[in-house]
């Protein structure tokens, strides 16, 4: 692919954590996790889980922060379908996400992308309208309050801008994409923003996620290559591809700077299979999910002690103790659900994800929460 398809629009979820109370809830049995930074390689095995269906109109779960609370997409009543919204822990309420020019959201659609501990949520909004078609970078300070802009490049015609992550002191990542076509990374903290350096000679660079010390990740180009990368101190580093591959991108990063996300290992810049990574101490290793690479994998999101989640042809998996375990063989054999993929987990070992009912059936919101030993 052209450069130029860098730019295109990525979607990024799973940057955070939540929980959710819901309809149904199933309980298996199992063990505890590990504790502690980093990738985890301890000998315990994984947890079983207890799993928790989300509401009808819960279509989606993005992440839940370390309070439990949970954001996703469903169907709100009235509006465009597939609008974000915020779960509070312990309940089974979908607080749908809107902004002051249009409540109801009725003309645009909202998608959240990250949660941070306060219940700050980070996203973006999307005009439904042929004039102003365009996203534009939206925080929801609390359920229930209107969105407010972030004020990111607003003055540019038919841009496409959006908040990708929040952090627990309220540092936003995000990213613009331009009618030129050209992707560029950005920081807000406070009132001040921070334009995100490219690699030396690359034209193009996206922010995914930050963490508590500001560390951002992410991805940029090369002439010939498209990295994942970060940013400390506003300075650039080429966090790189596994061997042979020419793209890789970190979607999520810990508060020991570990990230994880995705990487090739064949030429072609951003064809090819994914495989789910890892990027820490200068090295991306491949976390063999698929095992031969039949299919791509995607390391989604990982927590404070180094467990990390998402998904391989097999659906949704959790990684530990260095092995990656397939999430339907720990919740309950009788329960009917697939485990499509896992999108988020915090601190407490809850994961979030999309799970399916029966061959080709409705999607659901589910949440997975470890159970006692």
């Amino acid at each position: 692919m052209s450069e130029s398809m860098f730019g295109s629009r990525f979607r990024v979820v799973g940057k955070s954590a939540a929980i959710v109370g819901a309809a149904v809830s199933i309980v298996g049995g199992g063990v505890s996790g590990v504790a502690h930074t980093g990738v985890a390689h301890a000998a315990a095995a994984p947890p079983h889980y207890t799993l928790t269906i989300g509401p009808a109109a819960a279509q989606r779960y993005l992440g839940i922060n370390d309070s439990g609370d949970i954001i996703g997409v469903g169907q709100q009543a009235g509006a465009q379908n597939g609008e974000g919204f915020v779960i509070k822990a312990g309940t089974s309420t979908l607080t749908f996400l809107s902004t002051p020019g249009d409540p109801g959201n009725t003309r645009q659609y909202t998608t959240p992308h990250a949660i941070n501990r306060s219940g700050v949520v980070g996203g973006e909004v999307f005009f439904a309208d042929p004039l102003t078609h365009r996203h534009r970078p939206v925080t929801w300070p609390s359920p229930g309050a209107t969105g407010v802009d972030v004020g990111v490049d607003g003055d540019l015609p038919f841009a496409d801008v959006e908040v990708t992550g929040i952090s627990n002191n309220g540092q936003i990542s995000g990213k613009t994409l331009d009618a030129n076509n050209r992707t560029s990374a950005w920081t807000v903290k406070g009132t001040t923003i921070t334009r995100l350096p490219n690699l030396p000679g690359g034209q193009h660079a996206r922010a995914n996620a930050v963490n508590n010390d500001g560390l951002v990740v992410g991805g940029a180009t090369l002439t010939d290559t498209f990295p994942a990368v970060e940013w400390c101190n506003g300075q650039i580093k080429n966090l790189g591809t596994l061997p042979g591959g020419t793209f890789a991108e970190a979607k999520a990063v810990n508060s020991a700077g570990v990230a994880v996300g995705v990487s090739t290992n064949t030429p072609g810049k951003e064809s090819g299979i994914s495989h789910a990574v890892v990027f820490a101490n200068g090295t991306v290793t491949d976390l063999n999910v698929s095992g031969t690479g039949l299919a791509a994998a995607s390391a989604n999101a990982l927590n404070d002690k180094g467990v990390i989640v998402g998904s391989d042809r097999n659906g949704g998996f959790v990684y530990q103790n260095g092995v990656a375990t397939d999430l339907d063989t720990l919740i309950p054999p009788n329960s009917g659900y697939h485990i499509v993929t896992a999108t988020g987990i915090n601190n407490n070992g809850a994961i979030v994800g999309v799970a399916r009912r029966g061959f080709g059936g409705t999607n659901f919101g589910v949440l997975l929460t470890p159970t006692s030993p």
